[in-house]
């Protein structure tokens, strides 16, 4: 029987933090890393199909530069709005359908309509659609507690794998023009939908398993007691104030269900991250109150990340994009000889060639340094030295543009040298992008897990876990704030790197003629013959 002494406020668990939670090598491991690192790949993938067929989707004379401006301001919209003013839990399931038909829909768009303007308005949405994606994923990734940082790894590793299959999609299929080709292509995003649905694991699943057999028996008969509330909830009246009680009240079951699985102790708030269900549950009369953050207190959780987090990663996809797209077209040497050097030479037949290839390297480099922690096992990098990149990334920006001016570079080392330097800058860009959202997904995780005094504590029964008494009432509270605010904390950041992105998009183009038209009157014109 419960105590009848007054609760207590929940307590942090006193354990010292932890380390990167242990990787069992089970089915239910490999269907989470390969749902999270499928989520990153196909919810870029439209991004680089678009960037790669944009010579094609515009009629001659429209600058390309439109397309890539329709193909990330809209993405930046979503990362700035939706985490500000969205209140409540959020509805994974919603999102994931209305990410997956949105796309699905601007592709279509793109590939059959022949009109710039309903190019780019299928552009615009498709590229929407990729920046909610990308906070609904990550935030998904914080609902998977001690493994929050292993879905954030395997996530940044699938966007990193988008540059080099979105570039190949398109060239596999670029033959049967933009309508054929983007049609074919229209159906990824609904890979998506299945990912999400048939092969992402449930979060108690996945915690329940690496906690032990005991966990996982305990979750089995949570489950079945899920399964059961799903078939007999009343439909949901679909109206605005309907959703934000209901949202509220998943919120509180959200405590309740980890409880179940837990033995009576609460752990990580994952168990609605996934099948969140429209049923409405009768709640006890002491959690009926709403969980939702306001304005003002989401302000109070940004505002300490904005110089550790949010300004480096900002500033360095404004040097990484301004290099790419400002810089690396001007840096064009003459064409290697099979003396000189016999292994560019087979890369580069013309000048138009420097280019891609320079795109080739960067990308591998990308997918590499944002894979190394969920591939390579690295370490992510520390919370005092995330703005080491931030530097690496400027001086290379520097170092660049003084070489596209100047051409200092010793001539026989020169085109190799280049290479290296953007290889490094792939590097610096992936492996500041993984960093951030990893310190952010695995931040204070001491504050995600929350244990109340229950004297009860294990032995309590699994219908007293699901139906608790009033004075459990703060502590699901308590703990729906929490997730409420880790999701935030992950979601805020997403604005930095495409804001970087999009700064980097409207000054690159300025950037390149200034350049070019320095190198011809220097006496150097090969920038002026691609």
């Amino acid at each position: 029987m419960r105590s009848s002494a007054p609760p207590s406020a929940p307590r942090a668990s006193s354990a010292p933090a932890p380390g990167p939670a242990p990787r069992a090598t089970t089915a239910t491991t490999l269907r989470f890393a390969a749902a999270f690192f499928l989520f990153g790949t196909l919810n870029n993938i439209s991004y680089v199909i678009i960037l790669t067929a944009a010579l094609e989707l515009m009629p001659r004379g429209v600058p390309t530069g439109v397309v890539a401006f329709a193909n990330i301001f809209p993405a930046l919209c979503a990362k700035a709005i939706f985490p500000y003013f969205l209140r409540g839990e959020v509805r994974y399931r919603r999102r994931v359908w209305a990410c997956s038909a949105l796309t699905f829909g601007g592709m279509l768009m793109i590939a059959w309509f022949e009109s710039a303007l309903m190019r780019l308005l299928g552009i615009s949405i498709a590229s929407f659609c990729s920046g909610l994606g990308e906070l609904t994923w990550l935030q998904l990734a914080t609902r998977f507690g001690p493994h929050a940082g292993e879905g954030v790894g395997w996530f940044a590793s699938g966007t990193g794998a988008a540059g080099f299959l979105g570039a190949s999609a398109w060239w596999v299929v670029r033959p049967l023009g933009v309508k054929g080709g983007l049609s074919l292509l229209a159906v990824l995003p609904w890979m998506m939908a299945v990912c999400y649905f048939v092969l992402l694991p449930k979060p108690e699943v996945l915690i329940a398993e690496r906690e032990g057999g005991a966990a996982g028996a305990r979750y089995a008969a949570l489950a079945a007691a899920e399964e059961e509330e799903e078939e007999d909830g009343a439909p949901v009246v679909a109206s605005a104030q309907d959703e934000d009680d209901e949202e509220d009240e998943d919120s509180q079951r959200a405590g309740r269900r980890t409880r179940a699985q837990n033995g009576g102790k609460d752990a990580p708030l994952s168990s609605t991250a996934q099948h969140d269900t429209d049923a409405d549950a009768n709640n006890s009369p002491g959690l009926s109150a709403g969980v939702s953050l306001a304005f003002s207190e989401k302000m109070e959780l940004l505002r300490p990340m904005l110089f550790v987090f949010v300004l480096p990663l900002a500033i360095v996809y404004l040097a990484e994009y301004t290099i790419n797209q400002g810089v690396a077209p001007t840096l064009i040497y003459p064409l290697p000889t099979r003396e000189s050097h016999p292994i560019l030479a087979r890369f580069i037949k013309k000048l138009a060639d420097y280019y891609p290839l320079y795109q080739l390297c960067y990308q591998t480099f990308v997918f590499i340094s944002r894979s190394s922690i969920s591939v390579l096992r690295l370490p992510a990098i520390p919370k005092r030295f995330l703005w080491l990149p931030t530097i690496i990334q400027c001086l290379l920006f520097l170092l660049l543009t003084s070489e596209s001016l100047y051409a200092w570079f010793s001539a026989d080392i020169a085109s190799p040298l280049t290479i290296f330097l953007i290889c490094i800058e792939g590097l610096a860009g992936g492996s500041a992008y993984v960093s951030v959202f990893h310190q952010i997904a695995m931040s204070d995780p001491t504050k995600r897990i929350a244990l109340p005094t229950d004297d009860d504590g294990p032995s309590a029964s699994g219908a007293e876990a699901l139906h608790p008494s009033p004075e459990d009432t703060e502590s699901d509270a308590e703990l729906a704030r929490r997730v409420q605010q880790q999701e935030f904390r992950i979601a805020c950041i997403g604005v930095a790197d495409t804001l970087g992105i999009c700064l980097a998009s409207l000054v690159s183009m300025p950037i390149q003629v200034g350049l070019c038209n320095a190198q011809v009157r220097r006496g150097r014109g090969l920038c002026k013959q691609v």
